[in-house]
């Protein structure tokens, strides 16, 4: 299974285009170099491109890698955080767009300024966003070195570096034009990546039926019982997800499309555009993990139950050189898929850390920097970040595991509070800074106590559903000790069996899904609790401490009614045909005048 050399010219064609694409918006903008349009193209952009740019931005290489993953181990349960992600963008179209849309601000965080008349709030959500983007981006560039390692075997080094360099290089010189429509190229690659596993996949497994039949303990994995261990249960991962997503869709990166769009029609019609293609990616990447199970089913090899894939962030690029072998460039076009993924995630993140940098931290502390001198600036800063990312990156490889588990866990600890921070602030009037600051300590505490319990105090880890037949794996071991034999040869069929591959632990469960239930103590119930549900409980309990503690003080003096969600104003009047206030020019222009009027006074922290 070697890559050949249609496969390289694929997968550095992708990486030269999107090369090219930020050089040409470097060249094509220079004359128009102002922090407005090198971050949010001049507040002009087109629906669809930034609605498919956002799609792509969260759709990382955690996606194309983990997911399949997650359902090749553990079944399709995940594909139920669809029914979280769809709410959760409609939520924030209906309910958070009208509010943040007509304030024609850059960075997220300036709403908190207007809201509280004060900067605590604004740091608090400004240092939780530059540890989730760097983290997240740190986190993507680990799994595509993993993925690249198996596939082309660049060495971990040589694969940080490239994508770094890349990366900052044309996010720095082309802005957020750039990275938009680098995105939409890397849209159609992800996707035609992903459809040709899945058609190969499941067509080496002999057909639709064949595979539905060799993974249907996968496919039928769905679990409805109320219990919040079940790691993917349909209850938690469904409305679990929900604050997840939330974030997601209030972060940096997306309100950053948000501001680039013209009205709050344009920007409303971002997320339901979005919506749905976001929907089909994760299915799509979930059901991947079925069908290449049932291929290896039909091979009679289960590369994870026999020890050949050693990590399970390994299975996708295993499969792909195993599935296209014969088929030249349609390895290189899953690299290059996958190299998409992680160019849109990266790029989208440095440049949302350059905005917030330079309009929360910079601009604060000098005003009246010049235009050209601040975007200059800008583009440093992005470089800096790339760098940041690359050294924090080496960090995160050391942590063994599935790397959406271990995303989702340690992320849970700050988001959902950070949601329930903007929940409170734009919906409950008499919120208070000490309210939404306590409230996100609590919660993040709670979430955090439960990641590192879950992690430190001996809770087994949650077994994988059944291996598959493992008796014909002498094509791709041999000489070595497990070739030809099955896992029930080598051990007793008990519940759940340990075995070891080099720093990381896998469980494999030889019994039906069904009965994958573990004896644990309270205090083990309550560390096994799934980590899909951290970040709403962290939500929740940072939403019940804020509105406690806010009752108990007091509110601000002053308070910009155009920082709070009405729903007379944002919902009744759009309904009866009223033009909303965002869409004309004019009010627009007032806005502005009285927002900088505002944001200029000597306010103290």
């Amino acid at each position: 299974m070697l890559f050949g050399v249609a496969d390289y010219l694929v997968f550095i064609c992708t990486i030269l285009i999107s090369f090219t694409i930020g050089v040409f918006f470097a060249v094509w903008e220079r004359k128009r170099n102002t922090p407005v349009d090198y971050f949010l193209a001049d507040r002009n952009s087109s629906t669809w491109p930034v609605a498919l740019s956002f799609v792509v931005t969260f759709q990382s290489s955690l996606l194309i890698l983990g997911f399949p993953a997650e359902g090749y181990a553990y079944g399709i349960g995940i594909a139920y955080n669809v029914v979280g992600s769809a709410a959760a963008y409609i939520f924030t179209a209906l309910f958070i767009v009208p509010v943040f849309h007509p304030l024609k601000l850059t960075s997220v965080n300036e709403y908190f300024r207007l809201r509280y008349g004060n900067n605590a709030v604004r740091y608090m959500t400004l240092v939780a966003g530059m540890i989730f983007s760097l983290f997240y981006m740190a986190t993507v560039m680990v799994v595509t070195c993993v993925a690249l390692d198996v596939v082309i075997g660049i060495s971990f080094w040589g694969t940080i570096l490239i994508y770094t360099i890349v990366t900052t290089i044309y996010t720095s010189v082309g802005g957020i034009k750039a990275v938009i429509w680098t995105d939409v190229f890397q849209f159609i690659i992800m996707l035609t990546g992903m459809t040709a596993i899945l058609v190969k996949s499941t067509s080496g497994a002999g057909g639709v039926e064949k595979m539905l039949e060799y993974a249907k303990d996968r496919i039928g994995s769905t679990d409805f019982r109320l219990d919040p261990t079940v790691r993917y249960q349909v209850w938690n991962t469904s409305f679990g997800t929900f604050s997840s997503y939330l974030y997601i869709s209030f972060m940096q990166p997306a309100m950053q499309r948000v501001y680039s769009t013209p009205t709050v029609k344009t920007a409303r019609n971002l997320y339901f555009i979005s919506t749905p293609f976001y929907c089909v990616f994760t299915l799509m990447a979930t059901f991947e993990g079925a069908t290449i199970f049932a291929y290896y089913v039909a091979k009679r090899c289960d590369i994870l139950g026999i020890g050949i894939v050693k990590n399970i962030n390994e299975i996708v690029p295993f499969a792909v050189l195993d599935l296209f072998q014969d088929l030249y460039g349609l390895a290189g076009l899953f690299t290059a898929s996958l190299s998409s993924a992680a160019l849109s995630t990266m790029s989208s993140c440095l440049s949302s850390l350059s905005a917030v940098t330079y309009e929360d931290i910079i601009k604060i502390k000098f005003p009246d920097m010049h235009a050209y001198r601040a975007t200059k600036l800008s583009k440093v800063i992005v470089l800096i970040y790339g760098f940041i990312a690359m050294g924090l990156a080496f960090a995160v490889a050391l942590i063994p595991g599935s790397v959406i588990a271990i995303f989702m866990s340690f992320m849970g600890c700050f988001d959902g509070p950070i949601v329930a921070t903007f929940l409170l602030s734009t919906m409950y009037r008499k919120a208070t800074t000490k309210g939404v600051i306590v409230g996100a300590i609590c919660g993040s505490a709670v979430a955090l106590w439960l990641n590192i319990g879950s992690h430190f105090s001996g809770v087994p880890r949650y077994p994988y559903l059944p291996a598959g037949p493992t008796d014909q794996c002498g094509v791709y071991d041999e000489g070595s000790k497990l070739s030809n034999v099955s896992m029930a040869t080598i051990y007793p069929v008990t519940d759940i069996h340990t075995l070891f591959s080099g720093t990381q632990k896998i469980e494999i469960s030889t019994v039906p899904s069904e009965q994958n239930v573990r004896d644990l103590s309270s205090p083990e119930t309550f560390y096994s609790i799934s980590y899909v549900l951290f970040s709403l409980i962290g939500m929740c309990i940072s939403l019940i401490v804020g509105f406690l503690v806010s009752l108990c003080t007091s509110p601000p003096k002053q308070l910009d009614e155009r920082c709070l969600f009405s729903f007379r104003r944002h919902i009744l009047e759009e309904l009866c045909g009223h033009k909303p206030a965002s869409d004309s020019t004019a009010d627009d222009k007032t806005d502005i005048e009285e927002i900088t009027k505002f944001m200029s006074k000597d306010v103290e922290l």
